[in-house]
């Protein structure tokens, strides 16, 4: 079983909230209190029967709703508030229309074969995923002509469904240090739910004994209350009253087992708990890697992987060795849904498996690579963006040439003593986006526009042009430097001065070439014969220290003072300043 996607309605900080799930791996990430233990939380509501309390609520709700979708169904939960009592709804099952034709296909095929033991068993079990009655001794023939009309009928929701047991194992930061409850988790749990499908004679199970005893207290009590004259007592004050029913609900939960973990060496009980961090980690590691290799319900060949912030206190190494681990499980068929901080695992991971929630006034909004995700991915692994940046970047700047994709991060070491990367600064150079609309959009659905700016001269390239367009980035964030090229916006002066620094930093002498006057003349003949001022300026520097353009960008951002940069670009730094 896979979980497809979840909607939620006034849980904590999720209102009008959806997202979609990776088969395989999803990554969730944002700030603190941005809602990813809520969704993890959430998850757990519908498949694990969690608790829904008072302070579940959103602030300005009085209702929750979750709707949480598999291959096969769509499952609904209702919760109402009412002062400080909780009204909880049964859950509600809607086979999806790819179930319902496979059951379809399946019970109409005329090989299917009622008098194979398997095939029997396998109608009864859909009998009781569809929500009808099955009792040990129900005729198969009846109970498949059951589900084929409640498949062909306007209503199929299931109500007071149950969620279907699956394969599943829940992780969060303080797994890794409580071992015990940890072994308890992999080799347990499972096995409590599977408790209720013993079978305590030939043809009945205990959770088929248990269902059967509550209808019969049922009809008991409903007969109790003819009897006994209540319901005549009642009809004196409620004159239409004809009867009372008493209708059971029933949830199969896990049944309460617990048990102690020893740990023992040569004969020698241990504890575990006194043993250090890096030893404890390194057996839920191990044991992570045992449930790689197992399946503890027969009909369900993949496991659901619950991982909330699994990773707190664990060093680089072992980050990046837990999410190899769970790799392997998602290369294996299961699903991983976790959260994380860790920078190394966010940057380790395909962009379209991440999902960026952020939190606006307690309202949690979701963020992610919804079109075309496998195309966008190829694009953006290209470029060689960190994830780090594309989802978190507070500012990002597009440039079109290599002068001015060093000089920005070259000025802002020496004008602040920080880097960009510390700030959440990215640039990027446009001439390597292979594809200017797929990148457009990808980037789009993660960044609002006002964190992108562009830099770039008066003679724009086409694909800058383009990118402009597709953005729609407004004047104030076009930041136009130079005439034809970025070197071109510096004067005679400026530009001597900085390699001239440059070159004596290094105790390297300055050619006789190299001086204002040669650089003054050279500009006049490039802008004469339109050759490139940026490539020609380089034959002044003869016999000097090696020249390209990064390391005149470098030369000019770490040797020139403010008076000698452009405006323009200074408003650009200052504007990436701030957060």
């Amino acid at each position: 079983m896979k979980i497809k996607d979840l909607t939620v309605d006034g849980f904590r900080c999720l209102l009008g909230f959806e997202v979609r799930f990776e088969d395989d791996l999803t990554v969730i990430v944002g700030e603190n209190d941005a809602g990813k233990s809520s969704l993890i939380e959430c998850l757990k509501v519908v498949t694990q029967g969690r608790k829904v309390e008072k302070d579940d609520f959103n602030h300005d709700r009085t209702q929750i709703k979750i709707c949480l979708g598999t291959e096969e169904f769509k499952f609904g939960k209702v919760y109402d508030l009412n002062e400080d009592a909780i009204i909880e709804a049964n859950l509600t099952a809607t086979p999806t229309e790819e179930y319902i034709e496979k059951i379809r296909n399946w019970l109409t095929d005329e090989n299917l074969n009622l008098d194979d033991i398997g095939e029997q068993e396998k109608v009864r079990q859909t009998a009781k995923t569809v929500g009808l009655t099955v009792r040990s001794n129900s005729n198969v023939t009846n109970l498949k002509t059951s589900i084929l009309e409640k498949f062909d009928g306007t209503d199929i929701e299931i109500a007071g469904a149950s969620f279907p047991s699956f394969n599943n194992i829940q992780l969060d930061g303080r797994h890794f240090e409580n071992v015990s409850g940890f072994f308890k988790e992999v080799f347990l749990k499972g096995k409590q739910s599977e408790i209720w499908d013993e079978k305590i004679t030939k043809d009945q199970t205990i959770e088929e004994f248990v269902k059967d005893k509550i209808n019969s207290y049922s009809a008991h009590v409903e007969q109790s209350i003819k009897d006994t004259g209540v319901l005549s007592r009642m009809q004196l004050f409620l004159k239409d009253l004809t009867e009372v029913k008493i209708e059971p609900i029933y949830q199969k939960k896990d049944l309460n087992i617990d048990a102690k973990v020893k740990f023992l060496e040569h004969g020698k009980e241990v504890s575990i708990d006194k043993k250090g961090d890096g030893t404890k980690r390194r057996i839920t590691m191990a044991l992570l890697e045992y449930k790689k290799e197992q399946s503890l319900i027969e009909h369900d060949a993949s496991t659901i992987y619950l991982l909330d912030e699994p990773d707190t206190h664990l060093h680089v190494k072992a980050q990046l060795e837990f999410l190899d681990t769970v790799k392997g499980f998602a290369a294996n068929g299961s699903q991983v849904i976790l959260t994380t901080h860790s920078p190394f695992i966010i940057n380790s991971v395909k962009p379209k498996k991440l999902r960026l929630l952020e939190n606006n006034n307690n309202h949690s909004k979701i963020k992610y690579i919804k079109s075309d995700p496998e195309y966008a991915d190829r694009i953006l692994r290209t470029l060689g963006i960190e994830n780090t940046y594309l989802f978190f970047a507070k500012h990002i700047i597009i440039v079109e040439g290599e002068t001015e994709e060093q000089f920005i991060p070259s000025y802002f070491i020496k004008a602040f003593d920080e880097t960009l990367s510390s700030s959440l600064v990215k640039i990027i150079n446009c001439k390597g986006i292979p594809n200017i609309p797929g990148f457009a959009k990808a980037l789009l659905e993660i960044h609002s526009p006002e964190k992108v700016h562009l830099l770039f001269d008066n003679d724009a390239s086409p694909e800058l042009t383009e990118l402009i367009d597709r953005l729609q980035i407004p004047d104030d964030r076009k930041y136009i430097v130079g005439t034809k090229e970025f070197e071109d916006a510096f004067t005679d002066e400026a530009l001597y001065t900085a390699w001239a620094a440059y070159l004596t930093s290094y105790e390297k002498e300055i050619p006789e070439t190299w001086s204002v006057e040669s650089i003054r003349k050279l500009r006049a003949e490039c802008a004469e014969n339109g050759k490139k001022f940026s490539k020609e300026i380089r034959s002044l520097n003869q016999r000097g220290k090696k020249m390209s353009k990064p390391i005149f960008a470098n030369a000019i951002g770490q040797h020139l003072s403010d008076d000698d940069i452009p405006t323009r670009l200074l408003e650009l730094v200052q504007a990436v300043r701030q957060v």
